[in-house]
């Protein structure tokens, strides 16, 4: 075979090996952050079930609030309980947010709220120091 064929097919064979290298590595990625993207479509699910739940706790505190403003008597353990289970899942939102971010590898703005770049100096969308 002629030299410069040989050569021609072992650069092809390189340039073929790299292409495929690449195209692995390139799936490897794209699997990895597809299964991220299904970890916080679970986590957003659960925080989503938490929201209801922690908004129910604050409504029935809400009318216990406005029976003690008619004068109705309450029970202060209810009131205790209701208080003490707000502050439960208040935390566990808190923690699946934070797990979020940290798979989206983001923060959110403690000024704001807004969803910044973990590297991120600024706020976005306010300007905030982070």
């Amino acid at each position: 075979m002629d030299d410069k064929v040989k050569e021609l097919l072992d650069r092809i064979r390189s340039t073929a090996a790299d292409a495929a290298d690449a195209a692995a590595g390139t799936a490897r990625v794209a699997g990895k952050r597809a299964g991220q993207m299904v970890d916080v479509a679970k986590l957003n699910v659960q925080l989503f079930d938490l929201s209801g739940e922690y908004n129910d706790v604050l409504r029935q505190l809400g009318e216990v609030m406005y029976q003690a403003h008619k004068g109705e008597s309450q029970d202060e353990d209810k009131v205790s309980q209701l208080l003490v289970q707000a502050d439960e899942l208040a935390g566990k939102i808190a923690e699946l947010k934070e797990r979020i971010a940290a798979l989206r590898q983001s923060r959110t703005c403690p000024n704001c709220g807004a969803v910044c770049g973990k590297d991120d100096q600024f706020c976005r969308r306010c300007g905030g120091s982070l």
